[in-house]
């Protein structure tokens, strides 16, 4: 695919947004609709012998998420193939992604990252309700927009993905397996308990700035995860209030059934840590030597911003890549919904039982 590509007579590709193990992301202009959105085609390299099977279960996919409707989910309108290249569109999210706001904040105040992670929750709960797992809470499909509100991508692509390949090429498409629950390492179906684990070990990240296992390579920090408990969050973040290191801790429990049951009770969790006055204002950490500031440089410190009293929508509303006169400026952070990266040798095992992720 190339710019001003042609998308079933409707989609026209504006500007590659990012590419991963499994599909291509563009920004394109929705002609009959007259909007941004983002355009997902899949490789046809992607899964070589069960690509066919592969393609089905991602269109499967597509068709249950589309009746997803939450204000923190990024929606999928539409779903086709042209000129045999199987795509997907959705929402288009201007903003960045909780990756990258680590990455050059180095980590996040407490009180935002207790705001991103109760919008997720509300999210998934949401998603559970209606029978989807997402299965593949990360940084990384976590998208903030120029609102501030936390969007989450990409429900069920890692269900499909290793129900669907061989380990290999499974781990190929997916990557990282960081964020995974330890039973979903061990091969176990993931439940809702599963995406708890994966939330919980995204807000540690978010306000230690590091996950809480590092070993020496995937496999060995894969180990420590089915081995021990995450150690405390005050462990790494010394600024770190003591309620929301318990509320953490009862979410990275071993064991399903020592967790948070639900994600509507994960996420009460966190509102209530930080009710209890935990949330302590820190400025932003300075970008490391050699990188650019990154989109939160204009954000400010949290204290910096309260001081700003411009309604936040007028605010927005007079930021000129809003028009849709013309595509949002390429300088501007964008945020592909195909952020998956490839290295992890960790084997992937197959699933025991038929997932929940899909219904």
């Amino acid at each position: 695919m190339k710019v001003s590509d042609l998308i079933d007579g409707r989609y026209r590709l504006e500007r590659l947004l990012g590419t991963g193990g499994m599909s291509e992301v563009w920004l394109a202009e929705d002609q009959r609709l007259s909007r941004w959105v983002a355009v997902k085609i899949l490789r046809d390299s992607v899964a070589g012998a069960a690509a066919g099977e592969l393609v089905d279960s991602i269109e499967r996919e597509a068709r249950v998420i589309a009746r997803l409707q939450h204000p923190n989910i990024v929606a999928v309108h539409d779903a086709g193939k042209h000129e045999g290249h199987h795509f997907l569109v959705m929402e288009y999210v201007h903003g960045f992604s909780v990756r990258q706001l680590v990455e050059s904040q180095g980590r996040l105040g407490e009180a935002e990252a207790i705001r991103y992670g109760s919008q997720v929750a509300s999210a998934l709960q949401y998603a559970h309700e209606q029978g989807v797992i997402h299965c593949d809470v990360k940084p990384e499909n976590i998208l903030i927009n120029e609102n501030g509100v936390a969007k989450v991508a990409d429900f069920g692509v890692a269900d499909t993905v290793t129900r669907t390949l061989a380990p290999e090429a499974a781990r190929a498409v997916l990557g990282t397996i960081a964020y995974l629950a330890p039973e979903v390492i061990q091969g176990f179906p993931a439940d809702p308990r599963s995406d708890v684990y994966s939330l919980a070990l995204t807000v540690y990240e978010m306000v230690a700035g590091r996950l809480p296992f590092a070993g020496a390579t995937p496999a060995a920090t894969a180990g420590q995860r089915l081995a021990m408990q995450a150690p405390p969050l005050r462990t790494l973040a010394l600024s770190a209030s003591a309620e929301l290191e318990s509320v953490l801790a009862k979410a990275l429990a071993l064991l399903p059934h020592d967790r948070y049951a639900s994600a509507a009770e994960f996420g009460a969790g966190l509102r209530r840590a930080e009710s209890l006055g935990s949330a302590v204002a820190r400025p932003p950490v300075a970008a490391p030597p050699g990188r650019s500031p990154g989109p939160m440089a204009k954000r400010g410190s949290a204290a910096r911003r309260r001081h700003d009293t411009t309604p936040i929508r007028r605010r927005a509303a007079e930021r000129p890549w809003r028009s849709r006169a013309s595509p949002p400026s390429s300088r501007s952070p964008s945020i592909s919904t195909a952020t998956i990266r490839a290295s992890s040798p960790l084997r992937i095992s197959a699933r025991r039982t038929a997932s929940p992720c899909l219904p």
